[in-house]
């Protein structure tokens, strides 16, 4: 997976992307670490160009929209994946969102 990351006016923008080679979960869980840092309490993963989120990724997303929402801010997915779109049997955790796109990210 790669992660190219931009600070945004209201957020942080994480573009998650395939990768050829195996770079692990080491990119996400860095560009994480560097969103929680930013002054902004909104971070945007646009996952338009994954086919899918592993469990870990989720695990470290869940990790970051709990750490944003214990500092007031929120996680929102944009372009979720075709398995998120499916209710989860334990829900959301506080502080994840979903959002169809980028475009509606700021609306919810």
């Amino acid at each position: 997976m790669r992660v190219y990351q931009e600070v945004l006016p209201n957020s942080c923008l994480l573009i998650l992307t395939d990768s050829d080679g195996w770079a692990g979960l080491a990119p996400l869980a860095r560009a994480l670490r560097w969103a929680l840092h930013q002054p902004q309490r909104r971070v945007w993963v646009d996952c338009s160009s994954l086919a899918d989120l592993s469990a870990h990724a989720l695990f470290l997303l869940r990790q970051g929209a709990e750490r944003l929402r214990q500092r007031g801010g929120c996680l929102v997915l944009c372009h979720p994946p075709a398995s998120l779109s499916e209710p989860q049997p334990e829900g959301p955790p506080p502080g994840y969102k979903v959002a169809a796109s980028l475009l509606d990210a700021d609306q919810v």
